[in-house]
């Protein structure tokens, strides 16, 4: 497979933080052009100041921000070749205590969104031949106590893959699985000492396994390799092997 992002037209949404920013550095560096999308503008301006990347600030959980997000991207660009969806958000919290706006807060930034996003994006995408790629979660086969939102979500998010996949049969449309990895804005709203608590919870149940989470330049990685090889990549799994629990 040969590697080659030069001049691509990529979109990230979800590059404010973690996977998302270290993606649009990356593509960036290689060559490609890059549009970063976030609620956080200032956040992506911070982005845009290193890679030289087009900010596009919004909301997923608003259609109108959706539409706007992809027609400022092509018109910046002139196109576009790839939509690439890393943005999740979860609460840590028992199901127990979630209440509807924990629900629709989650549900609506990591499906709903991914849904909105694909609307107005997809039709770009075919005409370019591009790629639509969504970062998924091994917490789908392994859910982590007080994260329970967070795996429902992404388990409605891989749904939604496979029927964006039947609907579209010449887009290429893949998912990225990524094993345990947590980033500081993910867990920013997390009270401390809950967060103390369940780290402390999921090393003792094996969840974070002897070497604890994975870094998240793997998943990079990853979605790199699904952008910039010729050939169509339908799943690629990047997990920790000290706790694969070998179902992929």
């Amino acid at each position: 497979m040969q590697f080659d992002l030069k001049d691509r037209r990529i979109l990230v949404v979800g590059a404010s933080a973690g996977i998302g920013r270290s993606l649009a550095e990356v593509a960036s560096e290689a060559g490609a052009r890059v549009a970063v999308a976030a609620r956080r503008r200032d956040r992506l301006e911070e982005v845009a100041k290193e890679t030289g990347s087009v900010v596009v600030a919004g909301d997923v959980c608003v259609e109108g921000d959706c539409q706007r997000m992809v027609a400022e991207t092509v018109d910046a660009l002139g196109g576009l070749d790839a939509l690439v969806y890393v943005t999740g958000v979860s609460p840590l919290k028992p199901l127990t205590e979630a209440d509807q706006a924990d629900w629709r807060h989650v549900l609506d930034t990591n499906v709903v969104g991914a849904g909105l996003m694909a609307r107005h994006a997809v039709p770009h995408l075919l005409e370019s031949r591009g790629k639509a790629v969504f970062v998924s979660s091994k917490a789908t086969r392994n859910p982590f106590p007080g994260l329970g939102l967070y795996s429902i979500s992404k388990i409605a998010l891989d749904a939604f893959i496979r029927c964006l996949k039947v609907e579209n049969p010449s887009l290429d449309v893949t998912r990225v699985v990524v094993g345990n990895t947590i980033d500081t804005e993910f867990a920013s709203a997390w009270a401390p000492d809950m967060m103390e608590r369940m780290v402390e919870e999921w090393a003792k149940s094996g969840h974070l396994g002897s070497s604890g989470l994975m870094h998240r330049r793997q998943g990079v990685e990853a979605a790199r390799a699904v952008l910039s090889g010729r050939g169509y990549i339908d799943d690629i799994a990047i997990i920790d092997r000290d706790t694969d629990d070998g179902t992929w």
